[in-house]
């Protein structure tokens, strides 16, 4: 399976070149309603957690279905933009499934590995625990660096009809998900700040996208949504005290760390890979319309 960097890099939001059509009006449904959204989940005090962000990307795909059932398609002004979307919706979809792959790879090589660490400790076996926690360390920090960062710097989205402001939503809010995710599962969360997307269209119908972008600043601004870096503090300090060779009580209370957030990381990872098959079933669902408007065309 290719990593999301090597699957995302490929991704192409190029400028569809629109025939002469009557400008967007003001506001559309699915701007407003995906504007109600986006205002909803920025108005939500407290952190943001990936939950809130896949949950966003999924209603976005339901807010596309039920949009494109009312919404004309012109062949020679919006095929472009559908074909282009299938294209990426297929890589996207193949993202997500590197991602589920992802959260299980960890759940059962790093939290099982820091498990069997906790055993190795309380049985004196600290030689064996050091070497295990340097071996987890090196190998998951690599696996964080999927490069998402660069892929959404390089997008554009550009739309000139209802139908293409439709398809470019739904893709945009994926890829702003894709990027949180890929944050979200990352051993080395150093980096923060998020990148736009650009945006040639209608001024007054990427209000969502401004919204997008905003949620992007506040997110990179509190360096917030990290699953896994509490569980890698944790580890780290138990790495520290073991090397130190402190005493029995601080090593043990620093296991007794390891342990309760090995616990907590996995039920986190198992309710967020919850939502990401389901956001894959999301956008098959969208797909599947997008074909059926194809084959009418």
């Amino acid at each position: 399976m290719r990593s999301p960097s090597a699957i995302l890099r490929s991704l192409s939001l190029r400028r569809i070149q629109p025939a002469a059509v009557a400008p967007l009006p003001a506001t559309t449904q699915f701007s407003r309603e995906l504007t109600a959204e986006l205002n909803t989940l920025l108005a939500t005090s407290g952190e943001h957690g990936m939950p809130q962000f896949l949950d966003a990307a999924i209603t976005t795909q339901k807010i596309a279905l039920n949009t494109l059932a009312h919404v004309s398609y012109a062949a020679d002004v919006d095929r472009g933009a559908l074909e282009e979307y299938l294209e990426t919706n297929t890589d996207i979809l193949d993202a997500c499934n590197y991602f589920v792959e992802m959260i299980e790879g960890t759940k059962k090589h790093y939290v099982d590995s820091l498990r069997n660490v906790a055993r190795f400790v309380e049985s004196n076996a600290t030689s064996r625990a050091l070497e295990q926690l340097e071996s987890c360390e090196k190998r998951f920090k690599a696996v964080g660096k999927l490069g998402l960062r660069r892929t959404m710097l390089r997008q554009k989205l550009v739309h000139d009809t209802e139908f293409s402001e439709i398809v470019c939503g739904s893709k945009a809010m994926t890829l702003f998900c894709c990027m949180f995710l890929e944050h979200a599962l990352s051993f080395d969360c150093s980096k923060g700040g998020f990148p736009m997307m650009k945006c040639q269209c209608h001024p007054m119908s990427c209000s969502w996208l401004r919204l997008m972008h905003e949620l992007a600043e506040r997110s990179g601004e509190k360096k917030r949504g990290c699953l896994v870096m509490q569980t890698v503090s944790a580890a780290r300090e138990l790495k520290e005290e073991i090397k130190n060779k402190r005493g029995k009580e601080m090593v043990g209370s620093c296991v007794e760390r390891v342990r309760s957030c090995c616990m907590e990381l996995e039920c986190g990872l198992d309710f967020v890979e919850g939502k990401v098959r389901y956001l894959y079933k999301s956008l098959i669902d969208v797909r599947m319309a997008l074909l059926g408007i194809l084959s009418q065309a």
